[in-house]
């Protein structure tokens, strides 16, 4: 099955914590992609999922820390979380972070985002 293109301008918003807000898109069984942005001093406590994770940083300064390791995250940078390693993630900067999750398979702890406006792109099948 096709699915449309996903528009973040178009999502609706999830709060997940004061701070810390993502948008969901799932294109199918295999996969999960969550955007991210975190307000300085936010982030995720430390947990762990059945799915493998890519992470992708668009902008800001994340601090990831996967099984007591941590590291420094800028943009540009990519890394990848194995399926049930403990991680968490901090904003460790002065600006708004900005990253993407991509999780495989899809993570049936998330629901996709409901269109919360319609842009007009006329995305149809």
């Amino acid at each position: 099955m096709i699915q449309l293109p996903f528009d973040i301008n178009e999502a609706e918003w999830q709060v997940f914590d004061e701070g810390v807000k993502s948008c969901v898109w799932k294109p199918d069984e295999k996969c999960c992609v969550q955007y991210w942005e975190d307000q300085p001093g936010t982030g995720a406590a430390p947990h762990s999922h059945p799915a493998e994770q890519i992470t992708y940083v668009q902008s800001g300064y994340m601090e990831l820390t996967m099984d007591g390791k941590s590291f420094v995250l800028s943009p540009g940078s990519f890394a990848c979380i194995p399926p049930n390693v403990v991680h968490s993630t901090k904003n460790v900067g002065n600006s708004v972070v900005v990253n993407i999750d991509f999780f495989m398979p899809d993570r049936d702890d998330r629901t996709a985002s409901a269109k919360a406006t319609d842009l007009g792109h006329g995305w149809t099948l």
